[in-house]
């Protein structure tokens, strides 16, 4: 049944006057059908709205994973993505007018589903409740990914940065609307609000069964309110909901292979899923237009602009076979594009257990570009630099040191220069296999792609069971724990990846230059390993009053040179207000500096 003369609150936008925006909506309840009878449909419709193409999970994603530093734009690009990759801000962007303007909508839906379930007073059931209490998730959701994308962290000054116009009710008429921005202190305290509002309706009563993990749960709420309150400092709190989850026993992690290939399983079927946003094969498009094309090419579909970034690769990269691949798990995420493997070869997952003959040593040099020298692996297990580039180094042999309970790799100049690099096959630049810029190697990333086998097809995971793991980790520490429960934790992701476990004692060695590695670098290094590309990596350094360090080969440094460093009050680290939303507000708002 399509939509005609819906209730403007099931299309709420704050700027929905005055604004041309093509936004295809969903078919769902007309005004004149409105009842307590279809609450679980225009529910449904809250869900919808949450994934609607170009949305806010949509366009939403690209700037909470593509403003950190563990990936890299081989090249440069006129879309609209590439403003929020490079840190120059567009006040017209169609990426984040899109993402206001979905989220608001989303808002507005769940809002009339809570009040149309408080009107029905004591003849509501047990269902009712627990659907009121996906819409104070979804509305918690929305909100949170917003305030992150369009205001100032809660680190820098929450209580005098704006925020967001808080809408609570699903009156649209303009004088129904908030005339200015709550603080961002005042959005994080609506958030937690209606997370242990959703937590409260949505812990069933007994002989009830839960829904699965494309709906909001009990276990989602607990598990975005712990990152809340992770962002927030309130550590006890967070340790509190992370366990809760962890503890809950719906959750346990994927392993082996199941872990490497996650993103292809759907939802129900992954046990590590806390909540994904669902796409199907039947009603969703699985083509150039979601994200995951962006980052890899699978069937002759997607860009493949957006890689691994060497700061990332050197991390993962600390621990060898006997044959020189990564031995993390997590490395398989990667899909470098070997010469041996043919320029038209675009396989999704590449050839783990093929032999290569080409190796490089590969090291980010200090003029934005790759250098990639030609290695022999010797019979004592050194590797020789070919002739053809030894003299260019103090040393005709790699040269090794520990780090991180591994081996890291480097070289030295002649003019003394430290260069820390990776061993891999020869790698395509980007000019040869993507047609971008030769100076950048094409390191793939394979994890928003291939559901069900199927191209592009990705449903958008919001929380899964081991970042429960690393927030307990760190809240745990940062809350006056013991340093081994902490590592506990982190290691029971170490040792699903295949990697060696800290102890207190080699802590002590494992260092740079040998010195004591803090748990606090334990903690933020596993988190980029774990989390990488899933929208955490920007809000992490934000959080903990950090730089972002982007002065390692990629798209940005040819567009942005200012973005090598960008600190975490910086005005660039949140958007402007889309300027056709903000012009047709009927109130002043407060823009963005």
């Amino acid at each position: 049944m399509k939509i005609k003369n819906t209730l403007s609150a099931l299309c709420l936008s704050l700027a929905v006057a005055g604004c041309n925006l093509d936004v295809k909506m969903y078919d769902g309840v007309m005004a004149e059908d409105l009842s307590s009878n279809n609450i679980a449909e225009v529910s449904n419709g809250s869900y919808r709205l949450l994934k609607n193409d170009g949305g806010l999970i949509d366009y939403g994603f690209y700037f909470w994973s593509l403003g950190g530093d563990d990936l890299s734009w081989g090249g440069t690009s006129t879309g609209a993505m590439y403003k929020i990759y490079d840190y120059q801000r567009n006040i017209a962007s169609s990426c984040t007018e899109y993402a206001w303007e979905l989220g608001y909508r989303t808002i507005g839906n769940a809002n009339l589903v809570i009040e149309m379930i408080e009107a029905l007073g004591d003849n509501h059931t047990d269902e009712h409740t627990v659907i009121k209490g996906e819409n104070y998730y979804l509305r918690a959701l929305c909100y949170f990914l917003l305030v992150n994308e369009f205001a100032q962290p809660y680190s820098n000054n929450p209580t005098q940065n704006p925020g967001l116009p808080l809408k609570l009710d699903s009156d649209a008429e303009p004088a129904h609307l908030p005339q200015s921005r709550s603080t961002v202190a005042e959005v994080y305290e609506q958030i937690v609000n209606d997370l242990k509002d959703a937590i409260t309706c949505m812990t069933l009563p007994e002989g009830m069964t839960p829904k699965s993990n494309c709906y909001a749960t009990k276990e989602a709420a607990e598990a975005l309110l712990a990152r809340v309150y992770l962002y927030m400092g309130n550590y006890s709190e967070a340790y509190k909901m992370a366990n809760s989850v962890i503890t809950s026993g719906r959750f346990s992690l994927e392993r082996g292979n199941r872990y490497a290939t996650y993103p292809q399983f759907v939802p129900e079927e992954n046990k590590e899923t806390i909540f994904a946003v669902r796409r199907t094969k039947e009603k969703d498009d699985n083509g150039y237009s979601r994200p995951g094309s962006m980052f890899i090419n699978v069937d002759d579909t997607g860009w493949e602009e957006i890689y691994a970034s060497s700061r990332y690769l050197e991390l993962l990269e600390l621990h060898l076979d006997e044959n020189g691949m990564p031995l993390d798990l997590r490395s398989r995420f990667v899909n470098k594009r070997y010469v041996e493997d043919g320029v038209e070869d675009y396989s999704i997952a590449g050839y783990p257990e093929k032999e290569y003959t080409d190796w490089t040593f590969t090291y980010a040099a200090t003029n934005n570009k790759y250098i990639q020298l030609a290695i022999a692996k010797q019979s004592d297990g050194r590797y020789l630099i070919a002739d053809e580039d030894a003299s260019d180094y103090t040393s005709e042999y790699l040269q090794t040191e520990n780090y991180n309970l591994g081996t890291r790799y480097y070289v030295v100049g002649n003019d003394g220069t430290k260069y820390i690099g990776r061993i891999e096959p020869k790698v395509f630049d980007a000019a040869t296999k993507r047609g971008k810029m030769s100076q950048f190697l094409v390191y793939a990333i394979n994890k928003f792609s291939y559901q069900e086998q199927s191209k592009q097809l990705w449903s958008p995971v919001i929380s899964r069971l081991s970042e429960m793991y690393l927030i307990r980790a760190e809240a745990n520490m940062k809350n006056g724990g013991t340093l081994e429960a902490t590592l506990s934790d982190i290691n029971i992701l170490r040792e699903r990846a295949g990697i060696p476990l800290w102890t207190v004692e080699n802590m002590q060695t494992a260092g740079e230059g040998g010195t004591s590695k803090d748990i606090y670098e334990i903690i933020e290094e596993e988190r980029m390993l774990e989390l990488a590309w899933e929208g955490h990596r920007r809000f992490d350094i934000a959080r903990n009053r950090g730089t972002i360090n982007r002065n390692y080969p990629g798209g940005h440094l040819v567009s942005n040179p200012n973005c090598k460093e960008i600190p975490y009050n910086s005005p660039s680290i949140c958007e402007f207000i889309p300027q056709a939303q903000y012009d047709a507000y009927p109130y002043k708002l407060e823009q963005n500096p």
